[in-house]
């Protein structure tokens, strides 16, 4: 039986389309897309998205990225109810000013973005990018105009999860506002490898036992599935999706 190819990850092409790649490993994806079709389509789907946002998402977020960072907050009180339920849990957290730094996850007109907090440091999160244990992490997100959000994820270990809203059974309302920022953040649990999540967008609730059947043969697809599929097949309009990498620091 012949192994599966290995194409390049999404986070490698974007590298590549920025010149952000060493000499070596430039000269290997270059060479790479000359001979695989699957991966040059995905090249030019990343080149639009990348136009879009240029476009149509960055005038309208960037004044919302200078709000002055209040990460102090009420949230910790959550902490010991939900530890016993969960190793993923929800804390409650106000608005923070991340860094500045490109943004993922535009599909369709629907964007999502994840900025973290550790310590003293909040920061946007890069696609792909490698978090700790112990990491909050909460979202902002786009629904391109349609006004009910369900935010889902898998990641290596087959657990796969509602995070907005945080266990729920079904899509909200999103806050009337682009790019908006949800109330709530995750703390993020020890087990190792790559999480995928979803933001699914509908004009009426979408439930999570719709999602969740798409979501399990994703899980059963093993880490390097989760790292390589970027779209759910399940019945919303639009949709987002973010990859980040769970580490042990």
């Amino acid at each position: 039986m012949n192994p599966a190819p290995v194409h390049l990850s999404s986070l490698k092409l974007d590298a590549l389309a920025l010149d952000a790649l060493p000499a070596g490993e430039r000269a290997a994806a270059r060479a790479h897309l000359d001979t695989c079709a699957t991966c040059r389509a995905r090249a030019d789907e990343l080149a639009a998205l990348r136009s879009h946002f240029t476009v149509n998402v960055l005038p309208r977020t960037v004044s919302a990225l200078q709000r002055p960072p209040a990460w102090r907050s009420a949230w910790r009180w959550w902490v010991p109810a939900l530890a016993a339920a969960t190793a993923v849990l929800l804390v409650m957290v106000r608005p923070v000013t991340p860094d500045d730094g490109p943004e993922f996850g535009v599909k369709g007109g629907a964007a999502l973005q994840l900025y973290a907090h550790r310590g003293e440091r909040t920061w946007k999160v890069e696609e792909g990018e490698a978090l700790a244990p112990g990491d909050q992490v909460r979202f902002r997100m786009d629904g391109g105009g349609l006004p009910y959000a369900l935010v889902v994820s898998v990641d290596g270990a087959g657990q796969v999860n509602t995070y907005y809203p945080f266990g729920g059974q079904a899509s909200v309302l999103l806050p009337l506002s682009d790019m908006a920022e949800l109330p709530g953040s995750i703390v993020l649990d020890e087990a190792p490898g790559p999480e995928r999540l979803f933001a699914l967008f509908s004009r009426e609730p979408l439930t999570f036992d719709a999602v969740a059947p798409a979501l399990r043969a994703l899980a059963e697809g093993g880490a390097a599935t989760i790292r390589e599929r970027t779209h759910l097949p399940v019945p919303a309009s639009a949709q987002a999706t973010f990859l980040f990498e769970k580490t042990r620091h």
